[in-house]
């Protein structure tokens, strides 16, 4: 009776074991099955569907007035814009300089700035290479020293003639960070005389407007 008892076990504890092997591995093209499909059809709006709960059948609605969108309140007009309230250009960083502001500037510094003024910002950058008719600025001319450090961040912000807007692939903190990288790249350097682009008559002011590069004199 034992030994029969022996071999069922035996046999069951086999079974049980193949079956378990077995399921290793293995695929299927049914669908999983699902205890509580409940959340397969929940109830949710998506972009661009329709919505029997609204009058106008959109379930894509507009924010109310006044809304803003979280982390973009942007109170700090002087941080987000480069400019005080008065409409003027910030003239120096609104955070202190570091180590790790320095590190990270010179890095973004690197990848979006580079190519165009240079490494050392001289603007000689890789674009000359290829004999660009337009030669970017010099970060070591006079004009750039004196330009405001919110001068500068709008610059990057909002590009300047042929130089684009750099707003949405830097963000502010990083502009900043840029900016105080170019100051320590002007405290090792020696102010220049304005590069005139080719062609272009002697330099001349009028207006507050450098007539050589076009770019706008603002006295701080």
């Amino acid at each position: 009776m034992n030994t029969t008892r022996m071999n069922t076990r035996i046999v069951l504890t086999t079974a049980a074991l193949l079956l378990l092997v077995g399921c290793r591995g293995m695929t299927s093209e049914d669908p999983p099955i699902h205890p509580n499909p409940n959340m397969d059809t929940q109830e949710k709006y998506t972009a661009q569907r329709s919505s029997a709960f609204f009058a106008d059948g959109k379930a894509m609605r507009t924010p109310p007035e006044g809304t803003v969108g979280r982390g973009r309140l942007r109170e700090d007009r002087a941080y987000f814009t480069g400019r005080n309230v008065d409409s003027s250009f910030v003239s120096t960083l609104p955070f202190a300089v570091n180590d790790a502001v320095l590190t990270r500037g010179a890095e973004r510094f690197a990848i979006f700035c580079s190519p165009c003024h240079g490494i050392s910002g001289d603007g000689q950058g890789n674009i000359m290479k290829y004999k660009y008719p337009i030669p970017p600025t010099s970060l070591y001319e006079q004009k750039v020293y004196d330009m405001a450090d919110g001068n500068i961040f709008e610059v990057i912000s909002n590009g300047i003639r042929n130089m684009p807007s750099y707003r949405q692939q830097i963000p502010p903190e990083d502009r900043w960070n840029i900016v105080a990288h170019i100051r320590a790249l002007q405290s090792k350097g020696t102010p220049v005389a304005v590069t005139p682009m080719p062609g272009a008559a002697p330099a001349t002011t009028s207006g507050g407007i450098d007539t050589v590069t076009n770019r706008t004199e603002t006295a701080q």
